[in-house]
């Protein structure tokens, strides 16, 4: 069993989450359950490889404009991935095609934009992409096997845990006012291996 319960964040009911499959970026396929996401594109070998970044994104089938809701994500044995929620109004749209030659690419990726996301690049960097710059290096002494996303709609807040670590926080987003319908966002960038929306209660 997971050494960490939900519970132990917030006292509120979890989310069932699925993937739409309308939203899906066509490097991408989808498992038949809609829990499941997996980058199929051309592969990219040499130096360059971790330098890109397709947005292989998918989004969530649930819309939240209120309440507090809890949801997890494994990313086990992920090289890259992207995750947290988004403004219903955008799509998965973005590029990182040129994340280096053009750093500011991230900035797309910021609240300002719609974005309330966290990710791994390059393997081992865990950033957070806040408005008041491309992103924030985060400190991770247990890398997550399993992230935990909590929004409150009405505080105006976004945190993520470290399911792996015993619900360790990972970062929070606060203090936003969100002026749209929001849904869960996923980005298993190049990497091949899946990302999964999993039950709090799955092993």
């Amino acid at each position: 069993m997971s050494p960490f319960s939900s519970a132990d964040v917030v006292p509120f009911p979890t989310v069932d989450v699925t993937l739409n499959p309308h939203t899906a970026n066509l490097n991408l396929v989808l498992a038949k359950n809609r829990r499941q996401v997996r980058f199929v594109g051309a592969k990219v070998s040499g130096p360059s490889c971790l330098e890109k970044h397709y947005d292989c994104s998918v989004l969530g089938s649930q819309h939240f404009s209120s309440g507090k809701h809890y949801w997890e994500v494994d990313v086990a044995k992920k090289t890259a991935w992207i995750l947290g929620v988004c403004s219903n109004s955008l799509g998965p749209t973005f590029s990182f095609n040129h994340f280096a030659q053009n750093h500011s690419a991230y900035s797309r990726y910021q609240p300002q934009s719609g974005y309330w996301v966290i990710g791994l690049q390059h393997n081992h960097e865990y950033r957070a992409y806040e408005d008041s710059s491309p992103s924030l290096l985060l400190s991770m002494t247990v890398p997550p096997r399993r992230v935990g996303v909590f929004l409150d709609y009405e505080a105006g807040t976004v945190s993520f845990y470290n399911v792996t670590n015993h619900g360790f926080p990972i970062y929070t987003f606060s203090k936003y006012y969100f002026p749209t319908t929001l849904c869960p966002y996923f980005n298993p960038c190049n990497c091949v291996i899946p990302m999964i929306t999993s039950s709090c209660k799955t092993p």
